[in-house]
Parts: structure tokens; C-alpha cells; sequence
């Protein structure tokens, strides 16, 4: 009995490691780009955090990079903030929030030398209010908006500021998502 036993052992740690490797590519397919961890960074005995990587999975994307805990990836053409939004939503992403002074200063090191880069912020029509594209209010403390303001007005980073520009002018934009752990 003891061996039987030992056999059903073995075999449902087989067919477990067999079932997880087939889930995780069929995630993997399902999303245009990712940022992955290996979920064995998670166990060190240092207790330090885990090292992120994002990956390209056959849509083009070169050039992600990784930032408390997310990636993002910066586009190489100018086009206009709505077409840029349902780009970053076709990668299953969304496009800049930034959080932070850390996020900004990331960002500023990311687009040096770039004009104006789209990012996730807009004046939302039944507010009247600079809201992101996770539907968070902009930190108006932390960050304000330079020019001027109207109903088409979407958001642009250029240097340490956040300026306001007319949704249908055209920029390079960033899209941003979660890490995935693997």
C-alpha cells in the first residue's frame, strides 16, 4: 500500500508541474508583452526584493524597462492621445500614470531629450478635472498642470513638468502595466 501510495505521489507532482507549465504559456500567449519575475526570486534568504524583467512576446516592443514594480515601454512614433491610449490598451496595458516625484524622475530619465511625451491624464468631460486613465484624480499638491486648460486638453510630460495640450496635436507616448509573476 505504501507504494502505491508513493506512485499517486509522484505522479500528481508530475502531472501539477506539467499542468503549471501549460498554464503558464498559455498566459503568456494570451499577452501581446509582459514583465516578468520568477517567482523563486520571491523565496531568497536575503529577503531582498525581486528582480523584475520585462519581455517582448512577438509584437514589436523593444525597449521595455522596469520601475517599482512595473514596466513600460516608450513608443518610437508621434500619433494622437486617443489613438495613443487604444495602442497601449491593444497591449493589454494603459498609458502613463505617474504616482510619485520617483516616477517622475524616471520618466525624466527615460524621455531625455524627447519634446513632449503622452501620458495617461486628461480633462474628463463630466468633471472638468485632470483625471488619469485609471479614472484616479491628478495630485494637483504634487503636480501641476502648465498652459492651457479645455474640454480636449490631454497631458504631456516635457522635462520635471506636466503640460497641457490639445488631445488631437500628435506625440510619442508610454504605456505602462503591472509585473506578472511567473
Amino acid at each position: 500500500i505504501l507504494g502505491a501510495v508513493c506512485v499517486l505521489l509522484v505522479l500528481a507532482v508530475i502531472a501539477q508541474s506539467v499542468w503549471g507549465k501549460y498554464l503558464a504559456q498559455a498566459l503568456a500567449s494570451s499577452r501581446p508583452w509582459g514583465c516578468l519575475t520568477h517567482s523563486s526570486t520571491f523565496h531568497t534568504s536575503s529577503g531582498t526584493p525581486p528582480v523584475l524583467h520585462c519581455q517582448r512576446q512577438d509584437t514589436g516592443l523593444d525597449g521595455s524597462l522596469t520601475h517599482n514594480g512595473k514596466c513600460y515601454w516608450d513608443s518610437k512614433r508621434s500619433q494622437m492621445w486617443n489613438e495613443s491610449q487604444k495602442d497601449c490598451e491593444s497591449r493589454n496595458s494603459q498609458m502613463l500614470v505617474i504616482r510619485d516625484q520617483e516616477d517622475m524622475d524616471f520618466i525624466n530619465m527615460i524621455t531625455e531629450g524627447t519634446s513632449h511625451v503622452w501620458i495617461g491624464l486628461n480633462i474628463t468631460s463630466h468633471t472638468g478635472n485632470w483625471t488619469w486613465v485609471d479614472g484616479s484624480p491628478l495630485n494637483q499638491t504634487l503636480f501641476r498642470v502648465s498652459g492651457p486648460v479645455a474640454s480636449n486638453s490631454c497631458g504631456v510630460v516635457k522635462g520635471n513638468r506636466i503640460n497641457s495640450e490639445t488631445c488631437s496635436a500628435e506625440f510619442k507616448w508610454i504605456c505602462q502595466k503591472d509585473a506578472v509573476v511567473v
